[in-house]
């Protein structure tokens, strides 16, 4: 039966979008590209969440999530980020950035509206962007910047329609931070040409090389203009828990609810007590986690050292931005053969814009053995394209 006659116009623009997934391991594979985090969340968030089992909280909370955690993500904001929020007024707590970030969008965009992002990035704002009927504009960054984005490109990309700046610092697949004078650049062409920024800092704890991290929304008159979209997913290992918010002025807020209301009614109840817990702890369980991950960091620059291969040094993030155009093959060719040849598997570079073809997405996150052992594979497999 053909049952394209039944599915919407937007099922169509992105059918086949997602590729395929599969729940069953494959023996052999060892994962070079994961986007998620090897570790656990700490056991003072999986104890508060025990807790609220044990204790009945299974019923609906209020909308924008319980006051205790929008009152602690206020609290964060201040004292981590610099700027001032209305935890009753001001926040809203979502089922993890993916819920925040489209709705962001649906709040934001209309038909026709565009946004401008730089590129590569997170493939997920160009779906959600052509399942609302706008557009995602990229703006292309090379390697020669770093992967920086030219503010006089951002400029020049503008069009009548142009709603917002989507920012993602630091960056998925490229693993750049955007240091504080980009930014201020950035706020200066935001306020000449009133646009908003949606600010994506999901990565915000990921920070080497003596940089720092900065949120737009703390630069000055960007409170205003700013919808910053956060998650408990990267930060504290509770990627299957589905935990994460937005922040920005009431009156954006307010217009948000309905569309969170339709998709959650509210985030999960037991997930937002493990999210109290997360943000009132002290960090330092964390410390170790990062050290892990900086060693994996310079593990991976070396052995890219070793076989030549170019690569855009990650300063944020968990991510390694690898240029594999010396072996002649384009980013989907080399995923496919690393995966079919040496059992390994990457993201190509372009699953987030056209500026990505020539490169793969490594990570940081494959604990030890496997992390070495996968290593070795991919020299070997690279040695014998060059």
């Amino acid at each position: 039966m053909n049952y394209d006659h039944y599915l919407s116009e937007r099922a169509r623009r992105v059918r086949g979008s997602l590729g395929k997934q599969t729940s069953v391991p494959i023996a052999g594979l060892i994962n070079l590209g994961s986007g998620t985090p090897d570790f656990l969340p700490p056991t003072h968030v999986m104890e508060a969440m025990q807790n609220a089992i044990t204790s009945g909280r299974a019923q609906y909370t209020a909308w924008r999530g319980i006051p205790e955690l929008r009152s602690a993500i206020a609290e964060k904001l201040a004292l981590e980020n610099n700027v001032l929020y209305d935890p009753d007024t001001e926040l809203i707590v979502t089922a993890g950035a993916q819920e925040a970030l489209m709705v962001a969008l649906m709040t934001l965009c209309d038909p026709g509206d565009n946004a401008l992002i730089p590129s590569p990035h997170y493939d997920e704002y160009t779906r959600d962007a052509n399942i609302l009927g706008s557009t995602l504009i990229p703006v292309a960054t090379t390697a020669e910047t770093g992967f920086q984005i030219d503010v006089s490109d951002l400029e020049a990309a503008i069009t009548p329609q142009t709603k917002a700046f989507i920012i993602v610092t630091p960056n998925n697949p490229t693993g750049t931070l955007i240091p504080e004078q980009k930014l201020r650049e950035i706020a200066r062409l935001a306020q000449e040409r009133d646009l908003l920024v949606i600010s994506d800092e999901i990565y915000e704890y990921y920070v080497f090389d003596g940089m720092k991290h900065v949120s737009m929304a703390s630069l000055p008159g960007m409170r205003e203009r700013t919808v910053t979209i956060n998650s408990f997913s990267k930060s504290f290992g509770m990627t299957g828990l589905r935990l994460g918010y937005l922040a920005a002025p009431a009156e954006i807020i307010d217009a948000m609810l309905p569309f969170h209301h339709a998709m959650m009614v509210c985030a999960p109840v037991v997930s937002q007590y493990g999210g109290v817990a997360a943000l009132c702890q002290p960090r330092d369980w964390f410390q170790p986690i990062l050290a892990e991950y900086d060693w994996r960091r310079h593990v991976w620059m070396q052995a890219l050292d070793e076989i030549g291969l170019p690569y855009a040094r990650p300063t944020g993030a968990y991510y390694i931005f690898i240029d594999i155009r010396p072996t002649g093959l384009t980013s989907g060719e080399f995923v496919n053969r690393a995966r079919d040849e040496a059992r390994l598997i990457f993201q190509p570079g372009t699953i987030g814009g056209g500026a990505g073809e020539g490169f793969i997405r490594g990570a940081l996150t494959k604990a030890s053995p496997e992390f070495e052992e996968g290593l070795e594979r991919f020299k070997t497999f690279v040695r014998g394209l060059l």
